[in-house]
């Protein structure tokens, strides 16, 4: 469920992943993404939000036979590239299940806080790096660890690679070998496949998972056909060797690598700066990533001292223990926002006042002023996201301040403030002349807008760099013509000048908003000698 809670029904990587998933997706009224299941002879739908709560109940069913009470609260950890309607749809799940959250960490800096926590690491100051590739996502964290106070300094990963993808990737191979040489096809099964395929897939995909643990450690291995198909002997088998697994899946393995480099890369530092490489999730076990990652760190040997399928579990209990006061570990932990958060102004564009990898929480106030004469309200559009052109970027909500006094454009001030908690979720408010307005994020409404992955949003970012800077100048000097234009035009009646000046003026200001109308896909050449013009013909009220 940690691919699907929190998106939308209409998100591709839900529209990818959908036929290696032995169950069916469909999308509810609101267009987010629900699972149809049978029980008890009746059809339900359930939400990933009503899975997680399930599992979490369970957990705490678990716990209570262990620990002799029913506990009511519990640190969770969630990937680090979690974007905001994941980590509240995720709190929302703990919340059903009757589970109060002191906090919610991410899955690589709970590892860090398990390494940590070994009194030999807790003294000096090193940079340490956590890959973990785990089943459904994949993260890297660079962080720097100073007398154990552990400080996250960027962030990566993909929230849809993992081992589940390497299993994608060797049902295909294994299924593409059935066919050749039983002619039985699981290649594309969906659900208007027979219940005896359908069968037949789930199971397969329980096999692949076997046979990727065990060729991390033999060269090759065997699947027996009859552990798949009802009608075939168990002494029926084919060979699967490791080289076939890292020639199908060396994609998603420079994948994580890139990514990898990538990371460093935002925390402005090189292989050589990293002294400690930890490695977690089951998937770092496959001989092929433990290579690559040798290669790009040639001067480390590999972390693994702490169980790479128990690290996150770990660290979390102990931050768990720590809250609660049964332990005193003298180890702090400083996480980081994934994306930048801001604002659309002018144009269109995006204006961040909270930027990506900044430490949380963290709460900035920026001073704002009314954009057009006589304001009677002014909306902020708030977004997530690394792309200048705000629409490119995740919608969050609005906040409208209301009531504000008349006056020239620029001449009523405001203050916002963005506010990230220690759990990296997002709070706006307004102040103005002494009164506050907050804003409410619908984050069913975020879902329904199909908001973007962090992966999505940093790579098409990186992508579109060069045309999303040139279309940045173009609208902010657009941004620029209008403001000149409506301040030239509310001065023009409240300064001293002759009647033929005025009505140049007025006729010259009227020109230039005609143009500004009719040319909104202007070049910036063009908008830059509109600028030059209307200068020069009102120069005496600038």
């Amino acid at each position: 469920m940690k691919r699907l809670i929190g998106r939308s029904y209409c998100d591709p990587t839900v529209e990818k992943s959908k036929k290696f998933w032995n169950f069916k997706l469909e999308p509810n009224d609101d267009e987010n993404p629900v699972v149809r299941v049978e029980y008890l002879g009746n059809q339900l739908t359930v939400r990933p939000e009503d899975v997680s709560a399930a599992v979490l109940e369970k957990m705490i069913e678990v716990a209570e036979k262990a620990l002799g009470k029913k506990p009511t609260k519990a640190v969770i950890t969630v990937p680090a590239y979690f974007n905001q309607a994941q980590k509240q749809a995720t709190l929302d799940a703990a919340k059903k299940a009757g589970l109060e959250v002191p906090e919610l960490i991410t899955e690589p800096a709970a590892a860090a806080y398990a390494f940590t926590f070994d009194k030999n690491r807790l003294s000096g100051n090193y940079d340490l790096l956590v890959y973990d590739f785990g089943g459904g996502t994949f993260d890297v964290v660079v962080m720097t660890v100073d007398n154990g106070n552990v400080k996250i300094k960027a962030i990566g990963g993909d929230t849809h690679l993992g081992g589940r993808d390497i299993d994608d990737k060797l049902a295909d191979l294994i299924a593409q070998k059935i066919y050749d040489e039983v002619g039985v096809d699981l290649r594309d099964v969906d659900e208007n496949d027979s219940k005896d395929v359908r069968r037949s897939k789930a199971k397969l995909m329980k096999t692949v998972e076997g046979v990727k643990i065990t060729l991390s450690d033999e060269f090759e291995t065997n699947v027996y056909l009859g552990e798949i198909f009802n009608d075939l002997e168990d002494e029926d088998e084919m060979t699967i060797k490791r080289s076939e697994l890292e020639k199908s899946c060396e994609d998603i393995f420079v994948k994580t690598i890139e990514l990898t480099k990538r990371t460093l890369s935002d925390a402005n530092m090189s292989p050589n700066d990293i002294k400690e490489v930890l490695l977690v999730g089951g998937s770092t076990r496959i001989p092929r990533v433990q290579k690559l990652l040798g290669d790009l760190f040639p001067n480390i040997t590999l972390n693994q001292t702490i169980d790479a399928d128990e690290a996150v579990a770990y660290g979390a209990a102990i931050r768990a223990a720590q809250i609660d006061g049964i332990i005193r570990a003298e180890i702090s932990l400083t996480e980081a926002t994934p994306l930048s958060l801001g604002i659309e102004v002018s144009e269109g564009r995006f204006s961040p006042l909270i930027e990506r990898n900044s430490s949380v929480p963290v709460k900035v106030t920026r001073t704002y002023c009314t954009p057009e004469n006589d304001s009677e309200s002014v909306s902020f559009q708030i977004f997530e996201g690394q792309r200048p052109i705000a629409d490119y970027n995740n919608h969050l909500g609005c906040l409208t301040l209301r009531d504000i006094e008349p006056g020239e454009a620029g001449s009523q001030t405001m203050e916002l403030t963005l506010s990230l908690d220690k759990n990296g979720i997002l709070s706006v408010f307004v102040e103005y002349k002494g009164r506050t307005e907050h804003m409410t994020i619908d984050y069913a409404e975020v879902r329904k807008s199909c908001a973007r992955s962090v992966e999505q949003i940093i790579s098409d970012a990186e992508r579109y760099a060069g045309s999303d800077e040139q279309e940045n100048k173009r609208r902010k000097r657009r941004s620029d013509l209008d403001e000149m234009q409506k301040k030239i035009e509310y001065r023009i009646d409240r300064i001293d000048l002759t009647h033929s000046e005025k009505i140049e003026m007025q006729k010259k200001c009227d020109e230039v908003r005609e143009w500004y109308k009719q040319n909104e896909k202007a070049s910036l050449i063009d908008t830059e000698m509109q600028i030059e013009s209307l200068r020069k013909k009102c120069e005496k009220l600038l």
